[in-house]
Protein backbone atom coordinates (compact mmCIF):
# COMPACT_ATOMS: atom_id res chain seq x y z
CA UNK A 1 0.00 0.00 0.00
CA UNK A 2 1.34 3.53 -1.02
CA UNK A 3 2.03 6.01 1.52
CA UNK A 4 2.18 9.72 0.92
CA UNK A 5 4.58 11.61 3.49
CA UNK A 6 5.50 15.19 3.80
CA UNK A 7 9.39 16.22 3.97
CA UNK A 8 8.67 18.38 6.78
CA UNK A 9 8.85 15.06 9.09
CA UNK A 10 12.72 15.21 7.98
CA UNK A 11 12.61 18.59 9.14
CA UNK A 12 11.21 17.87 12.52
CA UNK A 13 13.60 15.13 13.18
CA UNK A 14 16.36 17.38 12.25
CA UNK A 15 15.44 19.81 14.53
CA UNK A 16 15.36 17.84 17.47
CA UNK A 17 18.63 16.11 16.66
CA UNK A 18 19.76 19.95 16.35
CA UNK A 19 18.51 20.28 19.93
CA UNK A 20 19.68 17.26 21.52
CA UNK A 21 23.47 17.74 20.38
CA UNK A 22 23.29 21.01 22.43
CA UNK A 23 24.79 19.97 25.16
CA UNK A 24 27.28 21.52 27.77
CA UNK A 25 30.25 19.29 29.03
CA UNK A 26 28.91 17.63 31.82
CA UNK A 27 25.78 18.56 31.97
CA UNK A 28 24.22 15.49 30.53
CA UNK A 29 24.78 11.49 29.59
CA UNK A 30 25.74 10.78 26.29
CA UNK A 31 23.97 8.47 24.19
CA UNK A 32 19.80 8.04 23.80
CA UNK A 33 17.69 7.20 26.31
CA UNK A 34 14.89 3.82 24.73
CA UNK A 35 12.21 6.72 24.10
CA UNK A 36 14.28 9.00 22.06
CA UNK A 37 16.27 5.78 19.87
CA UNK A 38 13.02 4.99 19.42
CA UNK A 39 12.03 8.47 17.91
CA UNK A 40 15.64 8.29 15.85
CA UNK A 41 14.28 4.89 14.48
CA UNK A 42 10.72 6.10 13.74
CA UNK A 43 12.46 9.28 11.27
CA UNK A 44 13.77 10.20 8.42
CA UNK A 45 17.68 8.99 7.30
CA UNK A 46 18.30 11.78 4.63
CA UNK A 47 21.41 9.34 3.36
CA UNK A 48 19.08 6.28 2.86
CA UNK A 49 15.59 7.95 1.89
CA UNK A 50 16.26 10.74 0.12
CA UNK A 51 20.07 11.62 -1.39
CA UNK A 52 20.53 10.16 -4.87
CA UNK A 53 17.06 9.17 -5.29
CA UNK A 54 15.33 9.89 -8.35
CA UNK A 55 12.45 12.46 -8.14
CA UNK A 56 9.64 11.90 -10.00
CA UNK A 57 6.07 14.13 -10.83
CA UNK A 58 2.70 13.15 -10.91
CA UNK A 59 2.60 11.72 -14.21
CA UNK A 60 5.32 9.11 -13.41
CA UNK A 61 8.30 11.73 -15.34
CA UNK A 62 11.84 11.75 -14.27
CA UNK A 63 12.53 15.21 -13.19
CA UNK A 64 16.20 14.47 -11.82
CA UNK A 65 17.99 13.47 -8.31
CA UNK A 66 17.82 14.64 -4.89
CA UNK A 67 21.34 16.13 -4.27
CA UNK A 68 21.25 18.22 -1.10
CA UNK A 69 18.89 19.23 1.82
CA UNK A 70 19.45 22.92 3.12
CA UNK A 71 18.23 23.29 6.69
CA UNK A 72 17.59 26.85 7.65
CA UNK A 73 18.18 28.53 10.50
CA UNK A 74 15.38 27.35 12.55
CA UNK A 75 16.88 23.97 12.15
CA UNK A 76 14.22 22.58 9.81
CA UNK A 77 14.92 21.78 5.85
CA UNK A 78 13.54 24.16 3.90
CA UNK A 79 14.87 23.57 0.20
CA UNK A 80 15.71 20.33 -1.42
CA UNK A 81 18.33 20.54 -3.78
CA UNK A 82 17.58 18.42 -7.66
CA UNK A 83 20.25 17.99 -10.34
CA UNK A 84 18.89 17.90 -13.22
CA UNK A 85 20.07 17.04 -16.64
CA UNK A 86 23.64 14.53 -16.56
CA UNK A 87 24.92 14.79 -13.15
CA UNK A 88 28.29 14.23 -14.45
CA UNK A 89 28.41 15.97 -17.69
CA UNK A 90 27.90 19.82 -18.81
CA UNK A 91 24.30 19.95 -18.67
CA UNK A 92 24.29 19.41 -14.84
CA UNK A 93 22.09 22.04 -13.47
CA UNK A 94 20.92 22.48 -9.36
CA UNK A 95 17.86 23.95 -8.77
CA UNK A 96 16.17 24.44 -5.35
CA UNK A 97 12.76 23.92 -4.19
CA UNK A 98 10.71 24.10 -1.32
CA UNK A 99 11.26 21.02 0.74
CA UNK A 100 7.13 21.52 1.54
CA UNK A 101 6.22 20.55 -2.18
CA UNK A 102 8.56 17.00 -1.75
CA UNK A 103 6.37 13.98 -0.88
CA UNK A 104 5.91 10.79 -0.57
CA UNK A 105 4.63 7.90 -2.40
CA UNK A 106 5.81 4.47 -1.05
CA UNK A 107 9.56 5.07 -1.79
CA UNK A 108 9.55 7.20 -5.12
CA UNK A 109 10.26 11.09 -4.11
CA UNK A 110 7.53 13.13 -5.82
CA UNK A 111 6.87 16.80 -6.86
CA UNK A 112 3.16 16.73 -7.79
CA UNK A 113 2.90 19.99 -9.35
CA UNK A 114 6.41 20.08 -11.14
CA UNK A 115 7.56 19.54 -14.74
CA UNK A 116 10.79 19.44 -16.55
CA UNK A 117 10.00 23.02 -17.85
CA UNK A 118 9.00 24.83 -14.91
CA UNK A 119 12.44 23.38 -13.26
CA UNK A 120 14.36 24.25 -16.04
CA UNK A 121 12.49 28.30 -15.96
CA UNK A 122 14.07 28.05 -12.27
CA UNK A 123 17.11 30.31 -11.63
CA UNK A 124 19.81 27.66 -10.81
CA UNK A 125 20.91 27.21 -7.61
CA UNK A 126 24.59 27.70 -6.42
CA UNK A 127 26.15 26.32 -2.76
CA UNK A 128 27.62 29.21 -0.59
CA UNK A 129 31.54 29.30 -0.11
CA UNK A 130 32.55 27.06 2.75
CA UNK A 131 31.69 28.42 5.79
CA UNK A 132 34.01 29.05 8.55
CA UNK A 133 32.13 26.08 10.13
CA UNK A 134 33.43 23.71 7.48
CA UNK A 135 37.03 25.32 7.54
CA UNK A 136 39.32 22.36 7.41
CA UNK A 137 42.64 24.72 8.64
CA UNK A 138 40.53 25.25 11.72
CA UNK A 139 39.65 21.31 11.79
CA UNK A 140 43.57 20.42 11.39
CA UNK A 141 44.34 23.19 13.95
CA UNK A 142 42.21 21.86 16.74
CA UNK A 143 43.84 18.31 16.17
CA UNK A 144 47.11 20.43 16.71
CA UNK A 145 45.85 21.88 19.90
CA UNK A 146 44.76 18.45 21.19
CA UNK A 147 47.76 16.94 20.09
CA UNK A 148 49.82 19.82 21.82
CA UNK A 149 47.74 18.92 24.79
CA UNK A 150 49.14 15.34 24.72
CA UNK A 151 52.57 15.71 24.17
CA UNK A 152 52.83 18.65 27.36
CA UNK A 153 51.24 16.16 29.09
CA UNK A 154 53.38 13.26 28.34
CA UNK A 155 56.85 16.05 29.14
CA UNK A 156 55.84 16.74 32.44
CA UNK A 157 55.50 13.12 33.00
CA UNK A 158 58.83 12.89 31.76
CA UNK A 159 60.42 15.78 33.67
CA UNK A 160 58.77 14.31 36.72
CA UNK A 161 61.06 11.61 37.27
CA UNK A 162 64.48 13.88 36.37
CA UNK A 163 66.81 15.55 38.32
CA UNK A 164 66.41 19.73 38.50
CA UNK A 165 69.25 20.40 35.89
CA UNK A 166 67.73 17.86 33.95
CA UNK A 167 64.44 19.40 33.49
CA UNK A 168 65.63 22.76 32.38
CA UNK A 169 65.61 21.99 28.73
CA UNK A 170 61.93 19.94 28.62
CA UNK A 171 60.61 22.62 30.64
CA UNK A 172 61.61 25.29 27.93
CA UNK A 173 59.98 23.09 25.54
CA UNK A 174 56.73 22.71 27.17
CA UNK A 175 56.78 26.44 27.71
CA UNK A 176 57.36 27.05 23.95
CA UNK A 177 54.47 24.17 23.38
CA UNK A 178 52.05 26.19 25.65
CA UNK A 179 52.86 29.62 24.21
CA UNK A 180 52.01 28.17 20.48
CA UNK A 181 49.03 26.30 21.56
CA UNK A 182 47.59 29.52 23.11
CA UNK A 183 48.66 31.55 19.42
CA UNK A 184 46.69 28.95 18.01
CA UNK A 185 43.54 28.70 20.33
CA UNK A 186 43.78 33.00 20.29
CA UNK A 187 43.28 32.93 16.44
CA UNK A 188 40.76 30.35 16.66
CA UNK A 189 38.56 33.00 18.69
CA UNK A 190 39.53 35.68 16.55
CA UNK A 191 38.42 33.82 13.56
CA UNK A 192 35.15 32.91 15.29
CA UNK A 193 34.17 36.64 16.19
CA UNK A 194 35.40 37.93 12.89
CA UNK A 195 32.70 39.18 10.93
CA UNK A 196 31.70 37.71 7.40
CA UNK A 197 34.28 40.21 5.57
CA UNK A 198 37.34 39.26 8.02
CA UNK A 199 37.33 35.67 8.74
CA UNK A 200 39.22 34.33 5.66
CA UNK A 201 42.11 36.25 6.55
CA UNK A 202 42.04 35.11 10.31
CA UNK A 203 41.98 31.79 9.35
CA UNK A 204 44.80 32.14 7.31
CA UNK A 205 46.73 33.61 10.60
CA UNK A 206 45.21 30.16 12.03
CA UNK A 207 46.89 28.00 9.68
CA UNK A 208 50.21 29.87 9.75
CA UNK A 209 49.85 29.40 13.53
CA UNK A 210 49.17 25.93 13.53
CA UNK A 211 51.81 25.21 10.99
CA UNK A 212 54.45 26.50 13.60
CA UNK A 213 52.43 24.34 17.06
CA UNK A 214 53.13 21.10 14.43
CA UNK A 215 56.58 22.09 14.11
CA UNK A 216 56.91 22.01 17.66
CA UNK A 217 55.33 19.22 18.72
CA UNK A 218 57.54 17.69 15.82
CA UNK A 219 60.98 18.59 17.93
CA UNK A 220 59.76 17.34 21.27
CA UNK A 221 61.66 14.68 22.74
CA UNK A 222 59.86 11.15 22.20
Amino acid sequence: MKRAGNIAVLGMALALASTAGAQVAGTRRLGSTTAETEQVIAGWSAKQSILGRPVYNASGDTLGKALDLIVGTDKHVTFLIVVTGNPLGASRRLVAVPAAQLQVHGSRLVLPDTDRLSLAAQPAFVHAPITRTQSTIVEQAQKDVDRARQTIARLERISAHRSAESRVDLELQILELRQRQQVVEDKMAEMEAADAAQWQAVEAEVGQASARLRSAIRGAPA
